[in-house]
């Protein structure tokens, strides 16, 4: 096995295992109503996995659906591809004047900030400057040091989404800085887009996952059950705390956070990718990962992140403002489930 092979195999291993979904590689069992493939993928900086009923490997409808996602990544919301929407305005907006942005960029840019408002900045969309000087994305172990405390507070200025402000027509951001990043929900979205543009007329049913957000809607050709597993933060990749299983006709979106996902281990204290910007280091809420499940994408993946900052009990009035359920794994290993998730739970034997 060549290099290359090996390290696709890798990462759709951990993509999956950041929330395992059972899936059949190829399957033509005869009329379009049994036929299903998944066909596996890089975008947005991470696997792509789709499984979709109804149609085969014939059928364009994936490769479109994978085309989208990288035209949604490289022209509308990356902050690093200078293809796209965000990263001019992030590269060309004057302090105080409105930069106009197309519709679709606002709408993405407005329903992120909605979260971020409530969830009183626990997701921050301009936390990048904070992330980058941390740099636990791309360091190493061995190149990997902890900011200084006058970097870090120099640093927290120049965060806030409050910075932001919005119209129909175009965003004004109020000082030198600022940085938009789309990551938190950017996933989600796609998973939003993908559904409404390709899924409704196309297929009987359908799994997507981009990364740490999943999308599992209509059915399974056999009338069984969906069946999702929420992995064990402690274990290794295939591990799985337990199962959250959707019955008959489904559309439901499921995202996780967890420290366990991009981290550095540094003299004993593992310092992960999401933080706090009240304090301007990695989030220490007593949780080791947060999943959330809703029907639309883009809050599932906001609303994981803002949770896992905000801990258990801050997270419960945010969940219900969404109608959104959650499952927490503590960094005691207990589960917690909200009522409205805990038929659907059931955790691993």
């Amino acid at each position: 096995m060549n290099k290359k092979v090996a390290t696709l195999l890798k990462m759709i291993a951990l993509a999956l295992g950041l929330l395992a979904i059972g899936v059949i590689i190829y399957k033509k069992i005869g009329d379009s109503k049994n036929k299903v493939f998944t066909l596996y993928d890089f975008a947005m900086g991470t696997s792509v996995s789709l499984t979709l009923y109804g149609v085969d490997d014939e059928d364009p409808v994936g490769k479109d659906i994978i085309a989208r996602i990288n035209t949604l990544s490289n022209e509308l919301i990356s902050w690093r591809e200078s293809t796209s929407q965000l990263y001019r305005l992030n590269n060309s907006y004057e302090p105080g004047i409105e930069y106009n942005i197309s519709p679709e960029l606002n709408e993405v840019i407005a329903m992120s900030y909605k979260i971020c408002e409530d969830s009183k900045g626990a997701l921050d969309i301009t936390i990048r400057p904070l992330l980058n000087l941390w740099n636990i994305e791309n360091a190493t172990v061995d190149t990997f040091s902890i900011p200084d405390f006058m970097s870090i507070c120099e640093m927290l200025p120049e965060i806030g989404y409050e910075n932001v402000s919005l119209t129909d027509n175009g965003v004004t951001i109020g000082k030198e800085g600022v940085i938009l990043d789309l990551g938190a929900t950017g996933k989600g979205y796609a998973l939003d887009v993908i559904r409404d543009e390709f899924l409704q007329d196309k297929v009987s049913g359908a799994v997507v996952t981009i990364g740490g957000s999943v999308l599992v809607y209509g059915c399974k050709n056999d009338g069984n059950p969906w069946n999702i597993g929420v992995r064990n933060p402690f274990g290794d990749d295939g591990d799985m705390m337990g199962y959250l299983k959707f019955e008959g006709d489904v559309n439901v979106c499921i995202s996780t956070s967890g420290d366990y996902e991009k981290y550095i281990e540094f003299d004993g204290v593992r310092f992960h990718h999401i933080f706090d910007r009240e304090t301007g280091y990695p989030a220490q809420s007593g949780l080791k990962s947060v999943t959330v499940v809703c029907e639309n994408g883009l809050v599932s993946d906001g609303l994981s992140t803002a949770c896992f900052v905000l801990g258990y009990d801050n997270s419960l009035e945010l969940l219900k403002k969404y109608n959104a359920e959650a499952v927490f794994i503590t960094g005691g290993g207990e589960v917690i489930v909200t009522d409205g998730l805990k038929d659907n739970f059931s955790e691993a034997e």
